[in-house]
């Protein structure tokens, strides 16, 4: 066996006979636990949607609001003040394709207060009707949809 083929390719030692170099750890070096990166923070940021219907009239039948598309929400509700002097009742209804709506949830609202409502099952339509409790007493009521989504 000559020497150089002992060696290895072209002259080198085989991998065996190097010693490895120490490595320094620097902190500036090592991932962070936070990361501050701004294309990180873009994935997960959220989006604020509101509608506003104010000066809303309520009859003695329950009148929905315009229909709202809830697909690609991931959080939504709706807000009910009672501006007038009579109770009104607020109904939170939901449909497959927006023709056709179940009831879901459905509160009073007495005069002066505001009420908060939580959709409790999701398809992909949403909407909000309202009428008056007692009969020809009707009521105004301001009504905001907020809603989150992700981007």
């Amino acid at each position: 066996m000559t020497i150089a083929s002992s060696r290895g390719r072209k002259g080198r030692k085989p991998s065996s006979c190097l010693s490895p170099k120490p490595r320094k750890r620097r902190d500036s070096c090592r991932p962070k636990k936070h990361c501050h990166n701004n294309k990180h923070r873009q994935k997960g940021r959220s989006l604020f949607i509101e509608q506003l219907y104010s000066n809303v009239h309520t009859t003695d039948t329950l009148t929905p609001l315009p229909t709202q598309v809830t697909t690609h929400l991931t959080v939504y509700s709706y807000a009910v003040i009672n501006e007038g002097d009579a109770p009104a009742v607020v109904q939170v209804q939901v449909g497959p394709d927006g023709q056709h709506f179940a009831k879901d949830v459905e509160e009073t609202i007495p005069p002066g207060e505001t009420g908060v409502i939580v959709v409790s099952r999701f398809l992909r339509f949403t909407r909000l009707a309202v009428r008056s409790k007692i009969e020809d007493r009707p009521t105004a009521l301001t009504v905001y949809f907020q809603a989150q989504a992700l981007r």
